[in-house]
């Protein structure tokens, strides 16, 4: 059912400054993904064998602002690579746990932890 995970997300006040935090402490190397949508920046950089999504807010009000307003700097998810989204979807709420949107498991349901799941089938 589940493959691994894919990465960690990052809430940053600056994807550059972590970029360059990233690079010049663990040679970190950016990758060519990133996306901007009106509520957020994303890029993905590798440290090592690892991925990381560093988030920066976009907008007023957005989701990352607003995690960063309450927590500061730091985790905003674990993804994990599944086989098969809509089994772990449909498991997830057999088991009473909260979904949201249809990729995530709440914090509240999966020990503090926001879980996004990336179907590995969408990823090859």
């Amino acid at each position: 059912m589940r493959l691994g995970i894919h990465h960690v997300g990052l809430a940053v006040r600056s994807v550059e400054e972590a970029t360059t935090f990233f690079e010049g402490v663990f040679d970190a190397q950016r990758t060519d993904y990133s996306m901007e949508t009106g509520e957020f920046l994303s890029r993905m950089i590798t440290v090592g064998t690892g991925l990381l999504e560093l988030l920066e807010p976009r907008g007023k009000g957005g989701l990352i602002e607003r995690f960063l307003d309450t927590n500061g700097e730091g985790i905003h998810h674990v993804s994990i690579v599944v086989d098969s989204l809509d089994e772990v979807l449909t498991a997830c709420k057999k088991k009473g746990l909260r979904v949201v949107g249809n990729r995530f498991i709440h914090p509240k349901s999966a020990h503090g932890v926001l879980i996004e799941l990336l179907d590995g089938r969408e990823l090859r």
